[in-house]
């Protein structure tokens, strides 16, 4: 009979209040959590964030960033969202942009991610958690070739050391952007710290080549347009910065040949650049092996 009247006792405390039974509701959420039963422990924190708030319960940020990760692993995407950006209100939680940041980047939401980083980039001090935020907007502007806002956030690193991936993806929105001449000396910056780094070699042979050949077809064009005696003159003295460009192409090609013998765009590249230099006899042994 005791038992009885303790149990109704308590189910009377509990009904006239009804955060009595929060503790409860959270330990069970945590174990839920923590057994990766991620459909209990979200009902669970729903539950005790709706009891705490109609009650004037303060609810801790712990619990809102459990909340925040069993929605994300429950691809309730956009209450996740509303939770971290709730908690990066406060700018003690700023570390938790790295793990939203995370899940939008599972989900590609590169605009969302990009807002992100870009709304809380100023309240960003830690120097690793800076060269994440650098380095996913060179990449994530990058994908959208959106060249301007990734020279801008490179431009904004200051004092840190980005990878060579992101010092590429910079040096590609430079060319984009019509600077050639300060990609190409980023390129050279790149590979003098990184010599065996293929793709900024890669890029800087095609770079020199293209813009060579460019400048040829031009000074060509020009030449047929009015072959006098004096207009030779110019057209030899052009050609010879022309062979310049070329000769840094062929050096190129050629150590990325040694990396990879049998590439046919290294060697049609080569090929095209020995003719240019008036070197046939080389552009020939190449042109057999593209048969």
């Amino acid at each position: 009979m005791k038992k009885v009247i303790i149990i109704l006792a308590a189910a009377i405390m509990v009904a006239c209040n009804p955060t009595a039974k929060l503790p409860t509701i959270l330990s069970g959420a945590d174990a839920a959590f923590e057994q990766a039963d991620y459909t209990k422990a979200y009902t669970m924190y729903s539950e005790y964030i709706s009891v705490a708030k109609a009650n004037g319960v303060q609810i801790s940020d712990e619990l809102y960033k459990k909340q925040a990760q069993t929605c994300a692993q429950l691809d309730k995407l956009d209450e996740a969202s509303g939770i971290y950006n709730q908690l990066l209100e406060n700018d003690a939680n700023i570390k938790l942009i790295a793990e939203y940041a995370q899940m939008l980047q599972s989900n590609a939401k590169v605009e969302e991610e990009i807002a992100l980083w870009t709304k809380h980039a100023d309240k960003i001090k830690d120097s690793n958690l800076a060269k994440v935020k650098t380095e996913r907007l060179v990449f994530l502007n990058a994908s959208k070739e959106k060249h301007d806002a990734v020279i801008e956030a490179y431009n904004s690193k200051g004092d840190i050391s980005l990878s060579k991936e992101a010092q590429l993806q910079y040096i590609k929105a430079l060319e984009a952007s019509d600077k050639g001449a300060a990609a190409a000396k980023a390129c050279n910056a790149l590979l003098k710290a990184n010599p065996d780094y293929t793709e900024a070699l890669e890029w800087k042979a095609k770079y020199y080549f293209n813009k060579a050949e460019k400048r040829y077809k031009y000074e060509m064009a020009k030449y047929n347009k009015n072959k006098t005696s004096a207009a030779y003159a110019y057209l030899r003295r052009d050609l010879k910065k022309v062979s310049a460009d070329f000769r840094i192409a062929r050096d190129s090609f050629l150590k990325l040949r040694e990396k990879d013998p049998t590439n046919k765009s290294y060697i049609r590249y080569l090929k095209n650049t020995y003719l240019r230099l008036d070197q046939k006899g080389k552009a020939a042994q190449l042109d057999k092996l593209l048969k």
